[in-house]
């Protein structure tokens, strides 16, 4: 459940348009005739989609043609069919063996481009690994990973790498900064290369055609700045995932338990410390209380399904303080704020919340006493008796 959200999250100021399906396996048997928003464990796209196509999962195969863009957060993709556009990638392995009509950019895993496949546009990938066999119009650019190439690349390299293996057909100038380079036989530059690497000048044999190869010292320290450069992009890339995380975890929980959390910041007006003491109780006692489950043998799959709920609870406890937190502004301000206003309040509370956060060991106390405070308000409801006597539920 937890990983579904998260790759829900990913895509949710997309939902309000187009066709959005979530499930654990999701086939695509029917033409799409404008964009097309999926997610879940196993997604199979067996048809044309004319929009575009924004899919987040565990294993992704798009087998037919998508007329524009491709969006994709998963473990396994699988690109067989033709695209009409774009293709973003958040992967822990692209494989495209068809056609792309314009660039590639994929952060993270590794990329391997076939030798039946060509690429109209740039090849670009944040650290992992490039595997190329096939044809790419652009360049390619790879910043932080490795670089198998073995196609053809019709307007240069520019790579910061480690391990850079090229033994393929490279027209325009090129730029090249890594650990190690190997030429091999088949390799021919049709453009000039700049270069470095930490073993000094190479060997290009037979591989210069036209062209001239220059050892250049001075990109050693362009390497240098770019590991700064590579870390903010990377930094940011992960920034940016977090809030549309964030943003589709709360616009979720919003509409499943506003009210409850509404009730919960009621609750501990005038009742703050007993709630937080409450809320200490569950941080610290329900681990307890899972333990002693792990140690009955009847009681392990009770344990299991407590352990798999109070880390849930956790991962997220920062997103459910911070909605409580904004109902509770909202009530000090006689509910002036609508549905949105509570909820971009809350995202707003939830990245600062998470700055802090990062602050190592200040950090650790702030979060205790966030999840104390927001857990405390929720187990005051269950307490607190009202009316019949029953619990206080949303």
């Amino acid at each position: 459940m937890k990983t579904q959200l998260v790759y829900l999250a990913v895509f949710a100021p997309l939902f309000l348009w187009g066709q959005f399906k979530a499930d654990e396996t999701i086939t695509i048997v029917e033409n799409q005739d404008d964009d097309f928003y999926a997610a879940g464990e196993i997604i199979n796209m067996e048809s044309k989609i004319n929009g575009d196509f924004v899919v987040a999962g565990s294993e992704i195969r798009v087998r037919d043609s998508l007329q524009q863009d491709l969006l994709v957060a998963g473990g396994d993709v699988f690109i067989m069919g033709p695209i009409g556009d774009d293709v973003r990638a958040m992967a822990g392995k692209l494989t495209i063996s068809n056609d792309v009509a314009d660039d590639v950019i994929v952060f993270g895993g590794e990329v391997f481009v076939t030798d039946n496949a060509k690429i109209h546009g740039n090849l670009v990938n944040f650290s992992g690994k490039i595997t190329v066999e096939g044809d790419v119009d652009g360049m390619i650019k790879a910043y932080g990973g490795d670089l198998d190439f073995n196609g053809s690349v019709g307007q240069g390299l520019e790579v910061y790498g480690g391990d850079i293996s090229i033994d393929g057909l490279i027209h325009g100038k090129s730029k090249i900064v890594a650990d190690e380079v190997t030429i091999g036989d088949r390799a021919q530059f049709y453009g000039d290369v700049d270069y470095w690497t930490e073993s000094g000048e190479i060997d290009f044999g037979n591989a210069l055609i036209g062209s001239t190869a220059n050892f250049n010292e001075d990109l050693m320290k362009e390497r240098e700045e770019f590991s700064w450069k590579a870390l903010g992009i990377a930094s940011l890339g992960f920034w940016i995932f977090y809030v549309l995380s964030a943003f589709l975890v709360l616009l979720v929980l919003h509409l499943a338990f506003r009210k409850y959390f509404k009730r919960a910041a009621d609750s501990l007006e005038g009742n703050f410390w007993k709630g937080f003491g409450y809320g200490l109780i569950y941080i610290i006692g329900f681990p307890l209380v899972i333990g002693l489950t792990f140690a009955l043998i009847i009681g392990i799959p009770i344990g299991l399904f407590l352990l798999s709920f109070y880390l849930f609870s956790i991962f997220f406890g920062h997103l459910v303080a911070a909605s409580i937190a904004s109902h509770y502004w909202n009530l000090v301000n006689k509910g002036s704020m609508g549905f949105w206003g509570v909820l971009f309040l809350s995202l707003a509370i939830a990245m600062v919340l998470r700055l802090l956060t990062l602050v190592p060991f200040l950090g650790f106390l702030l979060s205790v006493v966030v999840l104390a405070i927001a857990y405390g308000g929720i187990m005051l409801l269950f307490v607190q008796k009202k009316g019949n006597g029953k619990a206080v539920v949303a």
